[in-house]
């Protein structure tokens, strides 16, 4: 159902990813849905597209060996998530990325205490581990409650 890799990058490369994630200067743009628009009106997140509808954003040579490493043969879509804490785990609605068997990666920036819920898996949140897993299968995020923020990056792919 899904494979788990820690360490998924060497130490200096994942480090140096998170710091550019991190950093005051990194652009992260508003999102006021975070699964559908079913979801409450005050739930929000920040995210920033890599990847998407064939356009690269400035920082998405921080992937290449990544993609390298996922043997990536064709890219959908590269979108790094950054979920505000709140004051109790709060988990999202269950989701498919896109509706097709593909293949897919969730990657954490940061540790935390906002599992990730696969089916009836939940995989804790550690930084440099990637998830690999078909994103057309139900799943979810949730927001922590112990550190101010929960960043992620989503791979989607063939």
């Amino acid at each position: 159902m899904f494979k788990v890799v820690n360490n998924f990058l060497d130490k200096k490369e994942f480090e140096h990813i998170q710091k550019i994630m991190m950093d005051d200067y990194f652009p992260w743009y508003y999102n006021k849905i975070i699964t559908s628009s079913c979801d409450s009106k005050k739930l929000f997140y920040f995210t920033h597209n890599f990847f998407k509808d064939k356009k690269q954003s400035n920082f998405f040579y921080l992937w290449e060996t990544f993609l390298k490493k996922l043997d990536c043969k064709a890219l959908i879509r590269i979108k790094g998530g950054l979920y505000p804490s709140q004051p109790v785990i709060r988990p999202n609605n269950f989701h498919v990325d896109f509706p097709f068997k593909h293949k897919g990666c969730i990657f954490y920036i940061n540790n935390n205490n906002g599992p990730t819920v696969i089916g009836k898996k939940s995989i804790l949140p550690k930084e440099n581990k990637a998830v690999l897993f078909d994103p057309s299968v139900p799943h979810r995020s949730s927001a922590c409650s112990d550190q101010q923020v929960r960043i992620t990056v989503t791979f989607n792919y063939f």
